[in-house]
């Protein structure tokens, strides 16, 4: 019997989009007082203590709920006859209603009722992570469709090391798996994910990576996380894009789908005019240490076309 061909994750359609406001379900004075008494039991184990008026709606600043923004970005990208069979929810720090499932949420609400769960606590390797997991559930044979979906919101309820990040934002990506690679998509070619990597290390490793990964391809684009540029200031500028800081998570991401989109149209060259190069995409997490790689073949993908408000 021939082998299978070997099954690839393509990227569809991708949506992106911000959220200026608070969580609705912060709204509801039990919701918002469970959610307060949680964070700060929280807090105070690191001798910390709430802000006051946190969580008082005149403040403006509640914060934001994973499950809402994640549901929002669900339903303008995904269509009642695209079942989703696994759902990947990304993200580093927790949101505003910590107690809520919010990955068994989505899929009670996304279409096919995919498997879905959380990944999280790994900083800004962690969409790269949800990636790997696709690849392999799709390797596996169990998928059609795969969702991952990168969220971060910006208020958090106590002191850390390093700032939150500046707004709450997500990016969502569907995905097909499929030996062939379906028109108007991107073929994710490559994903490498390397631990404990020290900041001295970052510059070398780095280099030789992205070498590896385009070699052959003059034009190859890259699009570099702000904190690997910052770990690695003397990386190249040609045909780099450095995402702009402040979303250490999402950031990536969402400028990565500009760059996808670009390629699409780079993608459709005149008659016996080259093909174009690979985009590559790196990050860097300073205080856990991953440097991650992935690389998409020139077709790209772009937005899903409807409007962007967070451009």
């Amino acid at each position: 019997m021939p082998a299978a061909a070997p099954t690839d994750l393509h990227l569809t359609r991708a949506a992106r989009r911000a959220f200026p406001g608070p969580a609705t379900l912060l709204a509801d004075p039990a919701h918002r007082e469970r959610s307060r008494r949680y964070l700060a039991d929280l807090a105070r184990q690191d001798g910390q203590e709430l802000p006051a008026g946190l969580f008082d709606p005149a403040s403006g600043s509640p914060g934001q709920s994973y499950a809402e923004m994640a549901e929002a970005l669900v339903r303008g990208l995904v269509s009642p006859d695209e079942p989703v069979d696994l759902l990947v929810l990304a993200f580093s720090g927790h949101d505003m209603l910590p107690g809520r499932a919010a990955a068994t949420y989505l899929s009670h609400v996304c279409p096919g009722n995919p498997l879905a769960f959380a990944v999280c606590d790994q900083g800004s390797a962690v969409p790269f992570s949800g990636l790997r997991i696709a690849q392999a559930y799709a390797a596996s044979g169990g998928c059609r469709r795969a969702l991952l979906i990168a969220v971060e919101q910006a208020v958090l309820p106590y002191r850390t090391r390093r700032p939150g990040p500046a707004r709450h934002q997500g990016v969502a990506l569907l995905h097909t798996a499929t030996p062939a690679r379906p028109d108007g998509s991107a073929r994710v070619t490559v994903l490498r994910q390397h631990p404990d990597v020290a900041a001295g290390d970052v510059a070398a490793l780095a280099t030789a990576e992205l070498a590896t990964l385009s070699a052959g391809w003059p034009d190859a684009r890259v699009v570099l996380g702000a904190d690997l540029a910052a770990a690695w200031p003397a990386h190249p500028t040609e045909r780099v894009t450095v995402t702009p800081p402040g979303q250490p998570v999402t950031g990536l991401w969402w400028t990565l789908l500009d760059q996808l989109a670009a390629g699409q149209e780079r993608s459709r060259p005149a008659a016996g005019a080259p093909r174009s190069g690979p985009v590559l995409a790196a990050d860097y997490d300073p205080e856990l240490r991953y440097l991650c790689l992935v690389g998409w073949d020139a077709t790209g993908t772009p937005d899903d076309g409807r409007p962007d408000p967070g451009r």
